[in-house]
């Protein structure tokens, strides 16, 4: 079983990388979001991923499937997803566009229109989320780090606070990646989009 990889960025596809791992170059199937923020990183760049394994049924034949996450917890989170019927692994994956806490807060409380903004998702599988989920992803909402941050007056907003997230993701040590947010909102107040706030940082 492969449960994390590391290695150096070839390729960034809309729904994939490549990443060279010694002498071996893996397709790796990411999430959207995921897609995005590694699309800023340049060719050769070292990352590591945590990974979910699957052999997908194709007619007469299993087909080998290696899914990259930028953190376990977000792995965690997914590998809850699939627990829901009829939600495969490629389908969970595809409506992960939106932060970690946003996507286990709407299961948590019911909100079926947030999950049916995700892609993929319809009336019937945001149904079936919240039935077998609902009350099971406590951990993944309100019992982070991120959320202490939050409420410390560090940082003044939930966008901020994602924005922190992010880059801790992308592998910014937590204080720095307050420090780098911080510095940002001082010279530019006018950012409200965590993705335009990690851009920013990673562009400086």
């Amino acid at each position: 079983m492969i449960r994390r990889i590391r290695g150096q960025l070839v390729e960034v596809g809309s729904e994939h990388i490549l990443l060279q791992a010694d002498h071996l170059c893996y397709e790796v199937f990411v999430a959207p979001a995921t897609s995005e923020r590694l699309a800023e990183r340049p060719v050769g760049a070292e990352i590591e991923l945590h990974t979910f394994y699957y052999l997908q049924d194709d007619q007469a034949r299993s087909i080998p499937i290696l899914m990259g996450f930028e953190s376990e917890a977000y792995r965690d989170f997914f590998e809850c997803l699939i627990q829901a019927p009829r939600f495969g692994p490629r389908g969970a994956l595809r409506s992960m566009t939106v932060p970690l806490t946003t996507y286990a807060r709407a299961i948590e409380i019911g909100d079926s229109r947030t999950l049916k903004s995700l892609p993929g998702i319809g009336a019937s599988t945001a149904k079936s989320l919240i039935a077998q989920l609902q009350g099971k992803l406590g951990r993944f909402v309100g019992a982070e780090p991120l959320e202490a941050v939050a409420s410390s007056g560090s940082i003044a907003s939930d966008v901020e606070a994602a924005a922190v997230e992010i880059l801790q993701q992308l592998g910014v040590p937590e204080q720095d990646a307050i420090q780098a947010v911080l510095a940002l909102h001082a010279s530019e107040a006018e950012l409200t989009d965590a993705e335009q706030i990690v851009k920013a940082v990673l562009r400086r």
